[in-house]
C-alpha cells in the first residue's frame, strides 16, 4: 500500500496537480494532527484555484471530521477482528462497541502500526468540476446496515437542532465517539448555505464513500452585499415605486386615514384595485360572499393588509417595464402559492396573528429571482467589473439563481429598500429557516414550509425532506398531521 507523502507534498505540487488535473487527492494510513493540518492545507489551495476561500474555515471543519469518521470506521473493523467479532452481527456489534470507543482511543499507538500491516487507507479526493467542488471520502469498509441506521439517525437528529449550544446539551451516547459530530457537520454546512441534502453515504464496491457537492458559485455574504448594493444603485435609475403607491403608503401611515379616503385612492389605480379584490376573495382572507368592491376588499384585508400588498404591488411596478414579463408571471405564481399557503398554516395552528405578515412575506420570498434572472447587459457588465476588481468568481453573475443566492440578493436589495426586517428575514432565510432570528422566525418558517409544500406537491420533496424543526413548531412532525394538514390544504379550496 502507498501513502501520500504529506509532509513533503509542497503547495506548489498540489497546485500543480489542481492545474492540470483539477483535481487534487490523497490516502493516509489513518486520521490524526497531521493528517488534518495537510488537509486543510490541500483544501485551501483547492479552494483558491476557484477562488471561494471564503468557504475554508467551515468545509475546513467538515472534510476533517468526514475523515476521521472514516478513520475510525476502519479502526472498528480492526478492533472487532482482533476479539473475534462480527461486525455485521446485531449482537456482536452492540457488545464491540460498548469498549471499542475506551480500548482504540484510550491509547491509539498500537492501532497505528495495525492499520498499516492492514493496508487500511482513507483517501480524500477533491475534485473541481464545472459547477461545484466535488469531496469524496473512501475507505475500505463498507456502511452495513446498522451503521447506515446511525447515520441516518444522527442526520435525523440534526434537523432538531438551530445551534452549537443546543447540540452539546443534548444527552448523546457515548459508545462512538460523542456523538454529535455528524450533526456539527451539518450546522457547519448551513453556514455556507448548505443542507443535509448535499452530503451523502453510501457504499461504492467493497468501500465506504462519503461525498459532498459543494457548488463552486456560492457567494458569501459579503460578495452578495456588492453584487445586491450594484444592482439596487442600478436600480435607484428608476422609479422606486410609482407616485400613487407612494402617496397609498403615506397615507396609511396617517392614523386619522380611513377605509373610504383609502378607497377612493386605490380605485385611481383600476390594476391595484383589483389586485386588492383578488386578494381579498383569496383563501387567505375571503369570506361567506364573494366580494366585488374596493370598500369591501379594504374592510376584509384591513389597513394593515392593504399596506403589506403594496410592497409586493410596488416591486411588480418597479420591475414589469424591466424585466422578463413571461418570468415574472411564473414567479408571482408561485409566490402568490406560498403566500396564500403560508398564511394557511398560520391560521390552521392557531397563530393567526402573524397570517397578514407570512401572506406579504410569501409574496416577496422571491424577489431575488425577478432581480438576478434578468439583468440587462449593461448591468452584467458592471457587474463583471465589480467581480474581476474584488476577486469575485465572474461565473457566479450565471448561478445567481441557483441555491441560495437569489435569496441573499433578495434579501440584500430589500433591505436596501427600507423592507421592513421580518420581510427581509423571510427572504433571505426561506431556504435556511433555522438561520433566522427568534425575533421573525414563526414568518420565516411558515414561509418556508409553504415554500417547500410547493415542491412537496411536484413530488421533488418528501416528508423526511422536510426541516424536523419547522415542522414540530407547527405541530407537524409525524406524518399523519402533516397528512391532516395537506387533506385541509385541500378541502379549503387550495389546489393541492
Amino acid at each position: 500500500m502507498t501513502y501520500t507523502d504529506i509532509e513533503n507534498l509542497s503547495n506548489d505540487e498540489i497546485a500543480l496537480q489542481l492545474s492540470e488535473m483539477k483535481r487534487a487527492s490523497c490516502r493516509i494510513p489513518y486520521s490524526n494532527r497531521e493528517t488534518d493540518v495537510f488537509l486543510s492545507r490541500m483544501l485551501r489551495i483547492t479552494l483558491e484555484e476557484i477562488n471561494q476561500v471564503h468557504l475554508h474555515a467551515h468545509l475546513e471543519y467538515v472534510l476533517n471530521e468526514l475523515t476521521a469518521n472514516a478513520s475510525k470506521a476502519n479502526s472498528k473493523r480492526l478492533y472487532f477482528q482482533n476479539l473475534g467479532l462480527d461486525i455485521s452481527n446485531a449482537a456482536d456489534y452492540k457488545k464491540g462497541m460498548t469498549t471499542f470507543k475506551k480500548d482504540v482511543f484510550s491509547d491509539f499507538s498500537p492501532f497505528e502500526e495495525q492499520h498499516r500491516e492492514s493496508k487500511s487507507f482513507v483517501e480524500v479526493v477533491l475534485d473541481i468540476q464545472s459547477n461545484s467542488l466535488d469531496i469524496e471520502v473512501l475507505c475500505p469498509s463498507p456502511l452495513h446496515q446498522r451503521e447506515k441506521e446511525r447515520i441516518a439517525d444522527r442526520m435525523e437528529s440534526a434537523k432538531k437542532f438551530e445551534n452549537l449550544t443546543e447540540v452539546l446539551t443534548y444527552g448523546f451516547d457515548s459508545t462512538e465517539g460523542a456523538g454529535f459530530g455528524l450533526i456539527i457537520v451539518l450546522l457547519m454546512l448551513r453556514k455556507v448555505n448548505l443542507d443535509e441534502r448535499s452530503l451523502i453515504y453510501t457504499n461504492r464496491g467493497d468501500m465506504s464513500l462519503t461525498s459532498l457537492k459543494v457548488p463552486v458559485n456560492l457567494l458569501s455574504s459579503d460578495q452578495s452585499e456588492i453584487i445586491a448594493h450594484a444592482i439596487s444603485e442600478e436600480l435607484k435609475h428608476m422609479p422606486q415605486f410609482p407616485e400613487n403607491i407612494q402617496n397609498l403608503q403615506r397615507e396609511l401611515s396617517n392614523p386619522d386615514c380611513n377605509f373610504n379616503s383609502i378607497a377612493e385612492t386605490v380605485k385611481e389605480d383600476v390594476t391595484l384595485a383589483a389586485e386588492i379584490i383578488r386578494i381579498a376573495n383569496s383563501p387567505a382572507f375571503r369570506g361567506s360572499q364573494k366580494i366585488i368592491d374596493v370598500k369591501s376588499a379594504i374592510g376584509m384585508i384591513g389597513m394593515l393588509g392593504v399596506k403589506s400588498v403594496l410592497y409586493n404591488y410596488g416591486v411588480n411596478k418597479v420591475f414589469l417595464n424591466r424585466y422578463d414579463k413571461k418570468l415574472l408571471k411564473e414567479l408571482n405564481q408561485h409566490s402568490f402559492f406560498v403566500a396564500l399557503i403560508g398564511s394557511f398554516i398560520t391560521r390552521y395552528k392557531k397563530i393567526g396573528k402573524i397570517a397578514e405578515q407570512v401572506f406579504v412575506a410569501g409574496l416577496l420570498h422571491d424577489m431575488g429571482k425577478i432581480i438576478v434572472s434578468s439583468i440587462d447587459r449593461n448591468l452584467e457588465e458592471k457587474l463583471e467589473a465589480i467581480c474581476k476588481d474584488k476577486h469575485i468568481p465572474i461565473a457566479v453573475l450565471d448561478d445567481l439563481t441557483d441555491g441560495f443566492n437569489h435569496s441573499l440578493i433578495g434579501s440584500e436589495v430589500a433591505r436596501k429598500w427600507d423592507f421592513p426586517e421580518k420581510f427581509i428575514a423571510a427572504i433571505r432565510y426561506h431556504h435556511l429557516p433555522l438561520e433566522a432570528g427568534e425575533e421573525h422566525r414563526a414568518v420565516t418558517y411558515a414561509v418556508y414550509l409553504a415554500n417547500e409544500l410547493y415542491y412537496h406537491e411536484r413530488g421533488e420533496r418528501d416528508f423526511h425532506d422536510l426541516n424536523q424543526t419547522v415542522l414540530g413548531f407547527f405541530g407537524l412532525e409525524n406524518k399523519e398531521s402533516f397528512q391532516q394538514l395537506l387533506d385541509e390544504l385541500k378541502l379549503q379550496g387550495f389546489g393541492l
